[in-house]
């Protein structure tokens, strides 16, 4: 495993490119597009702008169909659905069409939770310890006793990202894996609460919690307090509830067998190719952080509730703490941060132009689903974009989106990003990671380098050389040809103390 997540992507062959697609776009539910005096959005030049922008990303991207669907003031004001539902059939995406959303789960999870705490069953300043007694890592015995619900939200649980996507659909195996192999091997990177990291387990326990708190299963709890006073009629927790409905897409992707995802160096096997239903897994475990189905006209309509929120389901108070900037993603850089659930940013770059605007945002995929959901507060503008094939970049057509509407204010200055390096005698040293060991970064000639003897022992290939991603305090590792970031992060006190990765954290003393 540790090979493969070294690289950019697992090495697995590639089936012949998808067909073109045919411009099947239903928009039968967009608003009329005449001389209303509504916004140049709804133009019937800006639709076909906005069709082209979205087929090319489709035709660039391993995908045989898309929806997308816009909330604007109110109301869906433009749905459309693009080619077949299979990679191997004609039958067409239709507006209700079933795809899974990944790691935009994490919102779902974390309404569901802030809901338990507006009811006073349990707090952000919770523990888990305090809810969950029987989840306590042995490799960590402290991490549960000071892990707070508040730091699971916002990603700031210091764990491991262990994310098992075996299929293991029955609802009480998310406590059981918790009690115990997660709890037996699972594993703290860092203290929580010190810095942002991005880690699936967090929502997982923060689901758990919430089992906890309301006696209930979670995909019950969301079904019944998020999705249906919501209006979301076509999302669902569970893979059966998709399976018993019919209408769903099927994916391109990957399919995994042997692997345990505890084990860095453990060497699963990888297809990549058509991902049929029963190919796809259903791991009570992963639910929380990224399961759901749903299609884009919900995610739209869920993406409004950030605009102009629903006292029955949450207070405007926790409802706002949700779209908080709760920590940075880069100590170096506060206009890019983690709410619960939520990447918060402040400014918008569509090419050569930046606008000074708050934009919550997000995406998530499965092995073989992609997600991209945009909310833009000011302009009271929700959109989502679902397709069915595994990392696909809407780049393009998110631009494209954004710029027809018509509402954005007039550009202003780039602020860029925060750049110059920190003086490189507050980052060398010797960095202990829980699965690399040892990690020495020196400086050579002007030059952060970093030596790791396991990689060594396992015949990585990798250069000494870090390089500077133009950010303060980020660096790329070049290792077996493809890369893995660091970011050197302070402690309370200046001193840099911790390399942080998404897999791997090293602490120096």
């Amino acid at each position: 495993m540790l090979l493969l997540l070294l690289a950019c992507t697992p090495d697995v062959a590639h089936p012949e490119d998808t067909a073109e697609i045919a411009d099947t776009a239903d928009s039968g539910d967009s608003a009329d597009t005449g001389d209303s005096g509504v916004p140049a959005f709804f133009s019937d030049d800006a639709i076909k702008d906005i069709e082209r922008a979205i087929t090319k990303d489709l035709r660039k991207n391993d995908v045989s169909g898309a929806q997308v669907a816009v909330w604007y003031e109110g109301e869906l004001v433009y749905v459309m659905s693009f080619g077949t539902k299979h990679p191997d059939t004609e039958e067409l995406v239709d507006d209700a069409t079933l795809f899974q959303i990944g790691s935009d789960t994490k919102k779902i999870t974390a309404l569901a939770a802030l809901q338990q705490v507006e009811a006073g069953t349990m707090s952000l300043d919770s523990t888990v310890a305090d809810l969950l007694p029987s989840v306590s890592l042995a490799l960590s015995p402290e991490w549960a006793e000071t892990a707070t619900l508040h730091d699971l939200l916002s990603h700031q649980g210091g764990l491991f990202d262990f994310t098992p996507w075996d299929d293991n659909p029955d609802d009480g195996y998310l406590r059981s894996l918790a009690e115990g192999e997660f709890s037996e091997r699972g594993w703290e990177l860092a203290p929580p609460g010190e810095f942002w990291n991005y880690s699936n387990p967090n929502f997982s326990i923060a689901g758990l919690m919430t089992e906890a708190a309301t006696g209930r299963a979670w995909p019950d709890i969301v079904e019944a307090d998020v999705f249906a006073p919501m209006g979301l009629l076509d999302t669902y927790a569970r893979k059966s509830e998709v399976e018993a409905r019919g209408n769903y897409a099927t994916g391109t992707g990957y399919t995994i067998s042997g692997d345990d995802a505890f084990d860095l160096l453990d060497s699963p096997s990888y297809t990549f190719g058509t991902v049929e239903m029963a190919a796809v897994t259903d791991n009570a475990f992963t639910r929380p952080a990224g399961m759901v189905w749903s299609t884009a006209s919900d995610m739209a309509r869920f993406g409004s509730f950030f605009i102009v929120g629903d006292t029955t389901v949450l207070s405007d108070e926790l409802r706002g703490e949700m779209t908080t900037m709760q920590v940075p993603l880069y100590p170096a850089w506060d206009a890019q941060a983690y709410g619960y659930g939520w990447m918060v940013v402040q400014g918008i770059s569509t090419g050569n132009d930046y606008y000074d605007i708050p934009a919550y945002v997000h995406g998530g995929n499965t092995l073989s689903f992609t997600s991209t959901t945009y909310v833009l507060p000011e302009q009271k503008l929700s959109f989502s974009i679902l397709s069915n094939s595994y990392g696909d970049d809407f780049t393009a057509s998110v631009v494209e989106l954004i710029l027809s509407s018509g509402l954005l204010p007039e550009p202003g200055e780039n602020p860029g990003i925060p750049g110059g390096e920190t003086d490189h005698g507050e980052l060398v040293g010797t960095y202990d990671e829980p699965t690399l060991g040892p990690i020495y970064v020196t400086d050579v000639d002007g030059t952060l380098n970093i030596e790791v003897p396991f990689f060594d022992e396992l015949g990585a290939g990798y250069s000494a050389e870090l390089d500077y991603t133009g950010l303060t305090d980020r660096y790329y590792a070049t290792v077996n040809g493809g890369t893995l970031d660091f970011t050197f992060v302070a402690d309370d006190s200046g001193a840099y103390t911790w390399m942080r990765n998404r897999e791997y954290v090293g602490t120096r003393p």
